[in-house]
């Protein structure tokens, strides 16, 4: 007979016996186990996100107010700084309107 292959389904001795038995039990064990710890999984992760969100706002309200402290420092010492400039304690070349523009500015009787 010429379709005596199609007789038999080749799968048959393929899947047959007590390996196959056994890998199927493995099989359904193992999607049974994991779909058990799938909520487990999920949980972990959500408490590991939560804080992870939550120290990471700590962190970074830490360095925003590192980086306030530093700009009102700066800030205090510029103003600080004008005021240094602004005071009569400088002392100021006389004839510096007749030098505006020049890079040097000295007296007209030096050479």
């Amino acid at each position: 007979m010429i379709y005596q292959q199609f007789q038999q389904s080749p799968f048959q001795p393929r899947i047959s016996g007590p390996r196959a038995w056994l890998a199927m039990a493995v099989s359904v064990s193992l999607i049974c186990l994991s779909l058990f710890l799938l909520p487990f999984v999920l949980l972990f992760g959500a408490i590991a996100l939560g804080s992870l969100v939550l120290f990471s706002r700590i962190y970074v309200a830490r360095q925003v107010s590192k980086f306030n402290r530093a700009q009102a420092q700066a800030q205090e010492a510029a103003s600080q700084e004008t005021e240094f400039y602004r005071s009569t304690n400088v002392v100021r070349e006389i004839h510096a309107e007749q030098y505006r523009g020049r890079t040097f500015e000295h007296q007209q009787d030096e050479k």
